[in-house]
């Protein structure tokens, strides 16, 4: 992606204070198009109205009746889903490992703990839409593959002459 100007998001949350406030930290940070939605059915009606490139979904607890991960379900697993491999980013104000845990089992790219500023919000879209990390298609599980794998991802390179050798230290 260019720049956060060519960023569309649809945010599907079915409370509008939250909705509202995670659409304004976007706007700060340049997102201009971002799309509300309450209920798989406006989540539709996004993706229609919006072709988005992410989905920012609020997840409340590890609950299978939990909204949040119903849409993340919807999103994943339906077959009325129109983009199954879109990155999602899941926000929470709950930090627990069985919350996080739900999350990432749905199949999000992302978790991030709500409230956010509008800056950690847009690196985690960032950071979902440039994965390199492969596709899962079981019948468990459906998403991103949940460890990255730190060698195939872009780095720095130290230059040989300033790389250590075996069993030194280098003085900072």
């Amino acid at each position: 992606m260019s720049s956060s100007i060519d960023l569309s998001v649809v945010v599907c949350v079915a409370i509008p204070g939250i909705a509202r406030t995670l659409r304004m930290a976007l706007r700060v940070m340049g997102v201009r198009n971002v799309v509300l939605a309450a209920d798989t059915a406006q989540l539709l009606e996004g993706f229609t109205v919006a072709e988005p490139s992410c989905v920012i979904v609020y997840v409340d607890g590890e609950n299978p009746d939990d909204a949040g991960l119903q849409t993340l379900n919807f999103i994943r697993r339906s077959e009325a889903s129109p983009h199954p491999q879109i990155p999602v980013v899941a926000v929470s104000p709950r930090c627990d490992l069985l919350t996080i845990n739900a999350v990432m089992n749905g199949g999000a790219h992302e978790y991030v703990l709500f409230p956010a500023s509008g800056e950690v919000l847009l690196k985690k879209i960032n950071a979902a839409w440039a994965t390199t990390r492969p596709w899962i298609d079981k019948p468990d599980y459906f998403g991103p593959e949940r460890r990255m794998d730190r060698e195939a991802q872009p780095g720095k390179k130290i230059p040989a002459a300033a790389a250590p050798e075996a069993g030194e230290t280098k003085a900072i």
